[in-house]
Order: structure tokens, then C-alpha cells, then sequence
């Protein structure tokens, strides 16, 4: 089965995740990450340089907008990465605590509704991950075939006028004085080099579904074990009055490690916002001008043309919600635990205890998530702002052009 072998262990994670980091150099040896420096490097050889060094190639505003939202789309694409490329301690810290945290609460001993969130959550973010990338692999089939099946059955079929024959381009650009809208070895050579970026843009997309959009969602998920932690207390009343100081003993261990719990949560989501605040940044600002362009050049067009600008365009709208979407889940199971603490009867505790509640308490208070740079949460609500802050772009231009 397709990446079955990258999940063994019901408490690993990232199963695909990691997988995808190691073969692009992302994970392991610092020496590896030259492996992902050539991709980069090639992306932007066959995806910017060319936009921004040459003409897009065609006439019109619709070929504007096409190659304008392509330019954006693959800088913010590539920036991002070689952003999390050089953040990859950080990435390296949260993934460790992930690893050493699921592995503790998944040991003998641990309350049996920890192990089975953990479980069922790891087995739920594997089959995320495979149905992720085979939608990405899917795209991959249709971005690049597609095009040279059209051209290529446009040629054959113009028999002795092949002079007259446009070629499809799966990108708006020139390419280093090529001719590649009308000479066919000229268009070979192009495809033959494009696809080997349009794979590694491929592979890059597969780690920000599974490595970027999850590491949010194991961050609402130590919150959440957190909770059933809390849970798994029971009424302190219950326990005041026993002799046994072995079970007393055991009872100050278990709120204990929910404190110690609680604080690592807190500094993951933490470290999670630091260190990607820009990236979101730079997505939510670029989607705006991206997806207007998009829905314009889609709207306006038809053609094999259109068929690209749909999949970057759907590309796009599922990062942004994921972002979105595990952003939500964050903040919402953060909250989660100011309602368990303060449902649980902490007051009868001894007073060592009731402080250290006290000031998990204090520390539930305050909102967790995630933002753009500061600006604002990223949020479900911040998702439909966006939408419809885009379509009302998209009639503006269209109204104008």
C-alpha cells in the first residue's frame, strides 16, 4: 500500500511528513539540505526568473493577470520553503517534543483514553497525509500531460500547417529565447526541463500538507490530552480521606505531569507561532492578489490554459483553509482546557496544588493560536474574509478590464 511503510509505530509522527523531509534533505545531516537547495534553485530558474527577467509571452490583460498570479504564486511557493528551510531547528525542536510527548503518554500506566487519542489521531493524520498527496499527485498529472497531449495532438492533426499551430504552455512566460509557442523541439526541451520543477514544486507541496498544516494540529492535540488528563482525575473529594500515601503520592504525580503537560503545550504553541507568523504573513497577503488574478483569467478564458490556473487556484484555496481550519482547532482546544480546569473541583486540592492549578488557570486566560505576523489569528472567520475580500477584487478588475 502506498506509504505504508512510512507508518509503523501507532504513536509516530508525521509518518509521511518525514518520509517527504528526508528524501528532499529537509530532515537529518545538515549536509543533506544541498539536495533541496538544487531543487530550489531549479524552481526558480523555470519559474521566476523567466517572468521577471522576460516578457510573459502573450497579449492582452488575460495573459497579464495569468502570468502576474503564476510570478506571485511560485516566489511566495519557494520563500516559504527556503523560509522553513532555514527555521528547520525550530521545526527539528517542535517535532522532537511531539515525539518524546506522544511516546510518554502512550506508555504502560498512562490513562487508556490518552493512548487511544493518540492512536486514533496518528491513524487519522496518516490517511490525511496519503489522501493529501495523491491530490497533489493528481494535480501533477494534469498540469504537465495535459498541455503537451493538447499541443501534441494540435501538431500531428495539422498536418503540412503546423506553422499555424499555437502550443499550450502550462506557464505564461518567454523562456531564454526559445521559441516555445511555435517551434515543436523548442517546446520539447522546455517540458523536458519544466518537469523536473514542477515535481520538486510537487514534493514541496506534499511536505506543506503534511509536515506545515499537521504540526498546527498536534499542537490543538497536546492541548487536548491535556483535557483528558484533567478528566481522568476524578472528584479530588473521593481520595481526601484515604490513609494510603502510595495512592497519595501517585495522585500528586498525575497533576504533576498535567502541569508539566500543560506548560509544554504552551511553549510548543509558542515556538509553533514564532516560527510561523511570516510565512502566514506572506500567504494570506499573497492570496488575496493571487486568487483575484486567478478567478479573472479563469473567467475570461477557456482553453487546456484554464485547466492549470484551476489547479494552482484549488492548490491555493486548500492551503489557505488548512491554515485556517487547524488554526480554529487550535485555538478552540486551548480553550478547552480553561473549561476542563475550571470544571474540575481544584479547590479541594492541598494548597501546593490549588497554586499550581491557579496558575494554569491564569495562563488558560489568555488566546492561543496562531497569526500573520501578529496581525490577526488565523482563523475559520479569517478564511471567509478572505474569500470574499478576493471576489470583491475579482469584480473590480472585471468591471475595469
Amino acid at each position: 500500500m502506498l506509504f505504508a511503510h512510512c507508518f509503523r509505530d501507532n504513536v509516530d509522527v508525521f509518518p509521511v511528513g518525514m518520509h517527504t523531509l528526508k528524501f528532499l534533505g529537509l530532515w537529518g545531516e545538515p549536509r543533506r539540505v544541498v539536495r533541496f537547495g538544487c531543487i530550489a534553485s531549479w524552481m526558480a530558474f523555470m519559474f521566476i526568473a523567466p517572468k521577471t527577467c522576460l516578457e510573459y509571452g502573450g497579449e492582452g490583460f488575460d495573459s497579464f493577470a495569468r502570468g502576474t498570479a503564476e510570478l506571485i504564486y511560485f516566489t511566495d511557493f519557494i520563500s516559504s520553503m527556503v523560509l522553513f528551510a532555514f527555521r528547520r531547528k525550530s521545526y527539528v525542536r517542535m517535532i522532537t517534543t511531539l515525539q518524546e510527548t506522544f511516546r510518554t503518554l502512550a506508555s504502560p500506566g498512562q490513562p487508556i483514553s490518552c493512548v487511544n487519542a493518540i492512536t486514533n489521531f496518528n491513524r487519522r493524520i496518516f490517511r490525511y497525509s496519503r489522501i493529501y498527496a495523491c491530490f497533489i499527485g493528481s494535480c501533477l498529472i494534469f498540469y504537465v500531460p495535459l498541455p503537451m497531449t493538447a499541443t501534441f495532438v494540435n501538431y500531428f492533426a495539422a498536418g503540412n500547417e503546423t506553422d499555424s499551430v499555437e502550443f499550450v504552455l502550462p506557464l505564461e512566460n518567454k523562456f531564454y529565447g526559445l521559441d516555445t509557442r511555435r517551434n515543436i523541439l523548442h517546446y520539447i526541451i522546455y517540458m523536458m526541463m519544466l518537469t523536473p520543477a514542477v515535481c520538486g514544486s510537487a514534493s514541496l507541496s506534499i511536505v506543506k500538507g503534511t509536515v506545515l498544516f499537521t504540526i498546527i494540529r498536534y499542537g490543538a492535540t497536546l492541548f487536548e490530552l491535556v483535557s483528558l488528563k484533567i478528566a481522568d482525575l476524578g472528584d479530588p473529594s473521593n481520595f481526601r480521606d484515604q490513609d494510603d500515601l502510595e495512592t497519595q503520592r501517585k495522585r500528586q504525580d498525575r497533576l504533576q505531569e498535567i502541569i508539566t503537560l500543560h506548560q509544554t503545550a504552551l511553549e510548543f504553541a509558542d515556538l509553533l507561532e514564532n516560527t510561523m507568523q511570516h510565512i502566514l504573513l506572506s500567504q494570506f497577503v499573497n492570496c488575496l492578489l493571487i486568487s483575484c488574478l486567478m478567478m479573472f483569467y479563469i473567467s475570461s478564458t477557456y482553453g487546456p490554459n484554464v485547466v492549470n490556473m484551476v489547479i494552482l487556484f484549488a492548490v491555493l484555496m486548500v492551503e489557505v483553509f488548512a491554515y485556517c481550519y487547524n488554526g480554529d482547532e487550535l485555538s478552540e482546544k486551548a480553550a478547552a482546557v480553561a473549561n476542563s480546569i475550571y470544571c474540575y473541583p481544584w479547590y479541594l486540592e492541598p494548597v501546593p496544588v490549588q497554586q499550581a492549578i491557579q496558575l494554569m488557570i491564569l495562563r488558560s486566560q489568555r488566546k492561543i493560536g496562531i497569526t500573520a505576523a501578529k496581525f490577526y489569528f488565523v482563523d475559520i472567520g479569517r478564511f471567509g474574509v478572505v474569500v470574499q475580500a478576493s471576489y470583491s477584487y475579482y469584480l473590480i478588475l472585471k468591471e475595469r478590464f
